[in-house]
């Protein structure tokens, strides 16, 4: 999949090609249709959230649909 990557903090983002997400057991992966990104992704790419372990794929608003559920998801 195509996402937004930066890989040290305060480096230059870059659109790159990474390895399909698979959801853990409990788990569900979005096929994000659209994102946004907000100072938290502002603060991590600064290096000021101790978390954020690089390379990183920032913006944590999104909307899309269910793409794959963990074998352990029930319900709907």
């Amino acid at each position: 999949m195509r996402a937004v990557v930066y890989a040290e903090f305060g480096g230059e983002p870059r659109v790159m090609t990474v390895a399909d997400p698979a959801p853990t057991e409990h788990g569900a992966v979005i096929r994000v249709e659209a994102t946004g990104l907000c100072r938290s992704d502002w603060h991590g790419w600064a290096g000021h959230e101790p978390d954020i372990r690089l390379p990183h794929v920032p913006g944590h608003e999104f909307a899309g649909t269910v793409a794959a559920v963990g074998s352990r998801v029930r319900g709907r």
